[in-house]
């Protein structure tokens, strides 16, 4: 039985500790808040989760700490996917540290971590070489928290909207250049640039969210964000996707779509309908995933460089 320390009492950290002390087949410490940071990152257990935040530069003193008390650390970050993307100055510092200590870090969750990167990677197995990908994700984002939804940038006015993503405030949802270049790396291709387009998908009507919280017309209520990578002029991975907190009512039909084309001509297509849904999903790949990080070998590794999630032990 493996010790878990969880950092972070938000959604996401809450519904792992649940589905975790829901197997007793690990000893689950927390969710801890942020005032008991000490207490979930020193304590040394087999692997500590963190569930806090977004980007690199928010959670790293986290995971450094984790990483010199002798804990492995599975950080859902979207930035940690491949935070060489970030600062590769620091990504190889920590990768260092955590090769000293023995234990590994890996970033991951539903998207990235399976979607749009280790699901990709596990069709391309089975798949002639030199296609393109693109990936195609709507999704329902009502069950999240006013913090997530704001990052999104859902329920500002357009006007908002667009002066929050010019000074990095608003992301839409994040960890797409991560999960594409964490593609390219596994299967040879270069990610010289990446082209990215966000925009705002504004109500016509007020809209009332599952906690009580209301949506004016005329504010956002949704994204929709596509990023190309590209290799020497050719785009050769498309990732879309489309978050709405009523998707219903604007026609929105929920699915994952991982389309292989060389050109328009299709090699393979595969589609998960309804989506994997935004929160459950994210907490059960996390869930499923400390067995695998605890297993793997030190570093900071990537989802390209571990087996499949799962509930069972590995190795």
């Amino acid at each position: 039985m493996a010790a878990v320390s969880i950092f972070g009492a938000g959604q996401l950290g809450r519904g792992v500790a649940q589905i975790l002390g829901d197997r007793g087949e690990h000893s689950v410490h927390g969710p801890f808040g942020r005032s008991e940071r000490t207490i979930a990152l020193t304590s040394g257990e087999d692997l500590v989760l963190i569930t806090t935040t977004t980007r690199l530069r928010d959670v790293i003193e986290d995971v450094r700490l984790a990483v010199s008390s002798g804990s492995n650390v599975l950080v859902s970050a979207e930035e940690c996917a491949n935070p060489w993307l970030v600062n590769d100055e620091l990504a190889d510092t920590v990768h260092d540290e955590a090769l000293a200590a023995g234990v590994s870090v890996v970033g991951a969750g539903l998207n990235p971590g399976l979607i749009f990167d280790a699901l990709v990677l596990t069709i391309l197995g089975a798949t002639p070489d030199n296609v393109d990908i693109t990936v195609r994700r709507t999704v329902d984002i009502s069950g999240f928290g006013p913090t997530v939804l704001g990052r999104i940038g859902v329920g500002m006015s357009p006007g908002e909207f667009a002066q929050g993503v010019a000074a990095g405030a608003i992301l839409g949802h994040a960890g797409f250049p991560q999960s594409m270049s964490v593609v390219g790396r596994a299967i040879g291709r270069a990610v010289s640039d990446i082209d990215a387009n966000l925009r705002p998908m504004v109500t016509d009507q007020r809209i009332t969210l599952p906690d009580g919280r209301t949506i004016d017309a005329g504010l956002t209520a949704g994204v929709d964000q596509t990023y190309r990578a590209v290799e020497q002029g050719h785009t050769w991975y498309t990732a879309h996707f489309i978050g709405h907190v009523a998707p219903a009512d604007v026609g929105l039909h929920l699915a994952d779509v991982i389309t292989l084309h060389r050109g328009d001509e299709i090699v393979q297509e595969i589609r998960a309908t309804p989506c994997f849904p935004a929160q459950v999903g994210s907490q059960h790949v996390l869930a499923n995933s400390v067995n695998r990080v605890i297993a793997a070998p030190p570093g900071w590794l990537t989802v390209a460089d571990l087996p499949p999630a799962t509930r069972h032990r590995v190795g």
